[in-house]
């Protein structure tokens, strides 16, 4: 449950880009809450014990467990509606709900599957990415690590032909930015919303920002696969937009203590 001071409390994996949709939404706002992170492949374990699903991120607010990270940011919208992340433009709204919707459908499972596919080449940089070096159980991690890349890679469905398809929307994503990013930089009216929120979290695990939170690998570390598919995107705008986005609208944390 809650803290007992009715802090919000965001249950969240920290590699995750939907994740971070909703750590940066309430970073954005400054709204003061409680993160308790997720162990990697137990997401599904925690998110039925809060009944608010199968996924994380889960946020707990006024006694309710909220999951999807859509349904998270309408709710923090209503609650905290400054600054604001919805247009109140009617027409501009239903532009960055339909922006928020294509980079969350359309984009972010197949950059997860390029991401997982590219480093699954080297398990002890992917154990790395997903736990971090430091993790008090990788050893174990290490000796069952075969069954784990295999469990992956049928879990999201990664085989070469579909990280090579994954890899062309992943492209076709820098490309909408591109194309809907205006002289101010926003991708929809003249400030920033939740389609530039959700466009840059998306794209973060690729871009890696130096403000993005919780890296546990660089993007240098990375195997030589996913550095070159980087590093051919690195000269786009779009990989510029993700970096500026991240510059001017990714503040301070505004989590506490439990």
């Amino acid at each position: 449950m809650p803290p007992s001071d009715g802090q919000p409390v965001l249950w969240h994996l920290e590699i995750s880009h939907y994740n971070e949709k909703v750590r940066w939404a309430l970073d954005y706002k400054g709204v003061a809450h409680v993160r308790r992170a997720v162990t990697p492949a137990l997401q599904e374990l925690t998110a039925r014990r809060l009944r608010a699903g199968r996924t994380v991120p889960v946020l707990e607010m006024n006694g309710r467990a909220i999951g999807d990270s859509t349904r998270i940011i309408e709710a923090i919208e209503r609650r905290w509606p400054e600054p604001p992340l919805y247009p109140a433009d009617p027409e501009e709204r239903s532009r960055a709900l339909d922006l928020e919707d294509y980079f969350d459908e359309q984009c972010g499972h197949d950059l997860r599957r390029v991401l997982f596919g590219d480093n699954l080449a080297e398990p002890e940089k992917f154990l790395t990415m997903v736990y971090g070096a430091d993790h008090p159980r990788m050893g174990l991690l290490e000796t069952i690590s075969p069954l784990f890349c295999r469990v992956v890679k049928r879990r999201f469905r990664i085989r070469p032909e579909t990280v090579e398809k994954s890899r062309g929307k992943v492209r076709r994503a820098f490309e909408k930015v591109e194309a809907n990013a205006g002289p101010n930089g926003y991708l929809v009216g003249e400030s920033f919303t939740v389609a530039d929120l959700t466009a840059a979290s998306i794209l973060a695990l690729i871009v890696m920002p130096p403000e993005l939170p919780y890296v546990k690998l660089q993007a240098d570390d990375r195997t030589a696969q996913s550095r070159r598919f980087r590093d051919s995107l690195e000269d786009r705008p779009g990989f510029k937009w993700v970096e500026d986005m991240y510059r001017r609208h990714r503040g301070a944390s505004a989590e506490v203590a439990a």
